[in-house]
């Protein structure tokens, strides 16, 4: 859910704070536990001159593994973008996803879905609070840092046949973005790029029974699924 309205209390150190219609963002993590390492941006309070109703930003990447018999891990990232009625979505099956983010503090992404371009930057001088989350090594631990205090600039580009960028579709920045770093090692900057060769990406979208697969070979089924 990206661009939710929430109503109700939180009460903090003997403090009740109530609030009404306020945005709101939620999301299911499937699986056993997080990936080895990973980084996340989000934010659903966006401003920009000409840009107009909802906007909602999730995008996240991780080095996850593969099920199978021997620890093989690899990197996964996605961009998705609610705006104007519409979810532009840049994921490794429709194009390809960059990013460089540092131990603390910066986070760019950039990616190319054949049809849109999009960039985002993201920088904090927050020194983030430490977080327990869901591990498969060591169960819920505390493995992550987050602020909900980010300074975020997104922008959304129409894609010219040439992969150059065309129209400019969204503009727009906040200083409410949430931003996180976990697992590890985070010894240096991360860089990354992950796509998909084209043989498997249509195949992705074909209807596939997973419990019965899984069923039938047990011993590769992922914890949590």
């Amino acid at each position: 859910m990206g661009g939710g309205l929430s109503t109700g209390w939180i009460e903090w150190d003997g403090e009740r704070i109530e609030f009404e219609n306020a945005p709101s963002y939620s999301e299911k993590n499937w699986g056993g536990g997080f990936p080895r390492k990973w980084f996340w941006v989000q934010c659903n309070v966006l401003e920009g001159e000409g840009a107009s109703g909802e906007i909602a930003l999730t995008a996240a990447g991780g080095l996850r593994q593969i099920p199978g018999i021997t620890e093989t891990f690899e990197n996964a990232a996605l961009i998705g973008v609610h705006y104007g009625g519409k979810f532009y979505e840049f994921v490794p099956w429709n194009g390809f996803v960059n990013w460089e983010v540092t131990p603390w503090g910066y986070w760019f992404m950039s990616a190319d879905n054949g049809s849109y371009l999009v960039e985002l930057e993201a920088k904090t001088d927050d020194p983030g609070t430490p977080l327990r989350a869901p591990t498969s090594e060591a169960g819920l631990s505390q493995a992550c840092k987050d602020t909900c205090f980010g300074i975020l600039t997104l922008k959304i580009w129409e894609r010219r046949y040439d992969g150059s960028k065309g129209k400019i579709i969204l503009d727009v920045s906040s200083d409410m973005a949430a931003l996180e770093v976990g697992g590890g090692p985070w010894f240096s900057t991360w860089k990354g790029k992950t796509t998909m060769p084209p043989v498997i990406g249509p195949a992705l979208g074909l209807p596939v029974d997973l419990d019965g697969i899984f069923n039938a070979v047990p011993l590769f089924k992922p914890p949590g699924l």
